[in-house]
């Protein structure tokens, strides 16, 4: 007669120390984070509330797209006001310039990452210059 063979999980379950047996998984771990801490005296889950945000654990992602830091034609123009030279220089700081205000004073523009037509358009009609 042929014996059959119990599964090697099965015979390893007879053993005391269960050695070889893997059965430790996320389960019996109790949770990620600061899972667990409201079961004990002085270690309530209200704890974490700062300033009306709760603390506990992580929340939302980081986000793997970087936004251009941007700048508009009429906050460009509020610096430029400011200044005495009839020709403003204006260092973009490789920031988006866009076109949103008005140009009151010529301006040049220089080390820009990207710009729209509208401010373009605006600077250049003020008497000012973009330069690539």
């Amino acid at each position: 007669m042929v014996v059959k063979h119990r599964i090697k999980s099965i015979r390893k379950l007879a053993n005391e120390d269960h050695s070889g047996l893997r059965r430790r998984g996320s389960g019996n771990r109790g949770g990620v984070g600061k899972a667990g801490h409201g079961k004990r005296m002085k270690q309530k889950k209200f704890s974490f509330i700062v300033d009306g945000k709760v603390d506990y654990g992580k929340h939302g992602f980081t986000s793997i797209h970087k936004r251009l830091k941007t700048i508009t034609v009429g906050q460009i123009s509020e610096i430029a006001e400011k200044s005495d030279s009839k020709k403003f220089e204006y260092d973009a700081d490789y920031k988006k310039i866009l076109g949103t205000g008005d140009v009151r004073k010529a301006i040049i523009i220089t080390n820009y990452s990207g710009i729209t037509e509208k401010a373009k358009d605006k600077i250049v009609k003020a008497g000012g210059e973009v330069k690539e």
